[in-house]
């Protein structure tokens, strides 16, 4: 589990715009929460501040307490690798199986092939994909390469989720079971923070909601006791 943590975050860029004006946030450990706002409202620059892609102009960007723009070169990698990143383009590579878009992330760390098997057989059961491993993407669904896309990112067991726009490409039933997903991985102890503009279906699940306005944090909506089924 992670907490997040938003201190006076203002980002701004080269052309004088700001991304995030004064933003402060915190999010508790094992919660889901959602992030809403128009396009250019500073969704995404939220998120890429999260997983140290852009650094506050000013103020700070906490992970359990430790600043992530003060993250070094050989500690930047270890905290990415804690850090799931589901996309509304998935990217998965053409040339390559299911199994393989979903080991990716496990290539890179010292687990023997066996270990990745077994995490990558368990991922694609979590996304009802088991039987799916030996085909490539263009065999697949919408749907079903998205739900490789989340595999993906969860393979590697991480302590936050971030997602932009999961549910952009999907339709209404897609899109909740995508949702259905994620409350499974907070259930499990992942902190996850999903930006959609959907606002009907981010209030069917009952979590916290904040809302982004040109760069500015506008509304914070307490999560409710009722969840959709």
């Amino acid at each position: 589990m992670a907490r997040l943590q938003l201190q006076h975050v203002t980002r701004r860029f080269d052309n004088g715009q700001e991304g995030l004006s004064d933003v402060s946030l915190s999010i508790e450990s094992g919660s889901m929460v959602f992030l809403t706002g128009h396009s250019g409202a500073g969704k995404s620059t939220l998120l890429k501040m999260l997983i140290g892609a852009e650094t506050p102009t000013t103020g700070r960007v906490l992970v359990d307490g430790s600043d992530v723009s003060q993250l070094g070169p050989k500690q930047m990698p270890w905290y990415r690798r804690q850090v799931g990143i589901v996309l509304q383009d998935h990217n998965l590579l053409e040339n390559r199986t299911v199994y393989d878009n979903v080991a990716l992330p496990l290539r890179i760390t010292h687990l023997s092939a066996k270990d990745i098997a077994r995490r990558v057989r368990g991922a694609l059961s979590t996304v009802d994909l088991s039987d799916k491993g030996g085909l490539f993407p263009k065999h697949l669904s919408t749907g079903e390469q998205q739900r490789v896309g989340i595999a993906r990112a969860v393979v590697n067991r991480p302590r936050i989720i971030l997602a932009d726009e999961p549910t952009g490409n999907l339709d209404p039933y897609l899109s909740r079971q995508v949702m259905s997903l994620f409350h499974q991985f907070c259930d499990l102890g992942s902190t996850v923070l999903v930006a959609s503009h959907d606002i009907d279906l981010i209030k069917d699940q009952g979590c916290r909601i904040l809302h982004l306005s040109q760069g500015a944090l506008v509304q914070d909506t307490a999560a409710s006791s009722e969840v959709a089924t």
